[in-house]
């Protein structure tokens, strides 16, 4: 008689080599996640740092007024 897979239907038998090239699917798409993220928290803290001190700077320090030459006619 025909061994049975256990797989119902018409569903083909799942073999070693599509759940290895899937858990290796999920681990790259996870290792890429994890990249992106650390990248934009980065980029947002930096963000975060160069406004807080532009506003300070702003704030704080009174820039000279630039002196005009005088139009020579």
């Amino acid at each position: 008689m025909t061994e049975l897979s256990g797989n119902p239907g018409f569903a083909p038998p799942r073999t070693e080599m599509a759940r290895s090239k899937r858990r290796a699917l999920e681990l790259t798409a996870t290792l890429t996640l994890t990249v992106c993220l650390v990248v934009a928290a980065t980029a947002v803290s930096m963000g975060n740092r160069l406004l807080t001190r532009s506003e300070v700077l702003q704030h704080a320090a009174v820039l000279p007024a630039k002196s005009v030459p005088p139009a020579v006619e």
